[in-house]
């Protein structure tokens, strides 16, 4: 069995992908249905259709944020912040100010070998692609605008479990993940991550199924639990195995973040709810070491191939030759 090999996408693809998106965003779906997926209609009143509970994703904004706390947001920190819109269950939107951001930070527990065959040594620090994000006021209660959980435990808790993930335009689709991994963005991050195949094309992945293209960054990813949708990550990046031209879609994952962001938000008098959801199953434990071991084998080897590419945001101006660059 081959080393996973990741190609990385250019920026001509980049901007073409980010172009496509822009006129058919439905196109990132197993089988598009807006009355479906879109979170908004044409008027921006809610969907009454979603398949999603509108009462739980007022802290999910119109766009690339999502609140932890009346003050803090996350995003992708190649995305850079927002003045974010957020929408009560109500259908009322409110627009708040950003005022500064944190780029929190990996702390590497195993040596890490970078594309270029540099080895970054265990217990070194370095910036990952989740971006904390302090607005200028808290949100008032009266606002309607309630933050999300986030949710606590390790990589072998998310083996197998269904994610929705927002796309651009509040679209939200849904995958399952597959495995997770330390990875190397082609900004310089260092960023844990969750991994989810495109099975549509074969012959899997169901109607909500979807994969991330240009645009696509810096929203955010959930997994519902107890009657909730919990905070899983932001949308990262995309990759192709070069030997089976099968496509992945990166999110990073928050989970091992947990404590810097506690820590974080406590400087400013708030604190986050944390959800740890259990281990699967031992029949779906097992079926996770069978599916997914190999994986998780040939993906350490693959950074010494080449890194993910993080998808521009909506707004990005991409040029030739140009790197993409933390903006925090």
């Amino acid at each position: 069995m081959s080393d996973r090999r990741w190609t990385k996408i250019g920026l001509v693809s980049t901007l073409l992908w980010f172009v496509m998106a822009e006129l058919a965003s439905a196109a990132t779906f197993a089988s598009f249905s807006a009355s479906r997926h879109d979170r908004f209609l044409g008027d921006d009143t809610l969907n009454p259709d979603f398949w999603l509970d509108h009462s739980l994703l007022t802290g999910v904004a119109v766009r690339r944020a999502v609140l932890i706390t009346p003050l803090h947001y996350v995003t992708a920190t190649h995305t850079g912040m927002i003045n974010p819109t957020f929408v009560a269950a109500d259908g009322t939107r409110h627009t708040y100010t950003a005022e500064s951001s944190t780029v929190l930070q990996t702390t590497l527990r195993t040596d890490f070998e970078l594309e270029n065959g540099t080895t970054l040594m265990a217990g070194t620090v370095h910036n990952s692609d989740l971006l904390l994000v302090t607005l200028d006021a808290p949100i008032p209660a009266s606002d309607g605008i309630t933050p999300m959980s986030v949710l606590g435990g390790g990589y072998f808790d998310m083996l197998g479990r269904n994610m929705i993930i927002q796309g651009q335009n509040s679209q939200f689709g849904s995958d399952t993940i597959d495995f997770t991994q330390t990875v190397e963005l082609n900004t310089g991050a260092i960023t844990e991550s969750v991994v989810y195949r495109w099975d549509h094309p074969l012959g899997g992945g169901g109607m909500d199924e979807l994969t991330l293209v240009g645009g696509d960054s810096g929203e955010g990813s959930f997994i519902e639990y107890g009657g909730e949708y919990v905070f899983t990550g932001t949308n990262m990046g995309i990759a192709t195995d070069r030997d089976t031209s099968e496509k992945f879609s990166f999110n990073n994952f928050v989970s091992p973040y947990v404590d810097l962001i506690a820590a974080e938000v406590a400087a400013d008098g708030f604190s986050i709810t944390v959800v740890a959801v259990p281990e699967p199953s031992a029949a779906l434990a097992i079926l996770t070491a069978l599916g997914f071991g190999w994986a998780r084998r040939r993906t350490k080897r693959s950074r010494l191939h080449e890194r993910v590419t993080p998808i521009k945001p909506s707004g990005a101006k991409p040029r030739a030759g140009m790197e993409l660059v933390d903006r925090s």
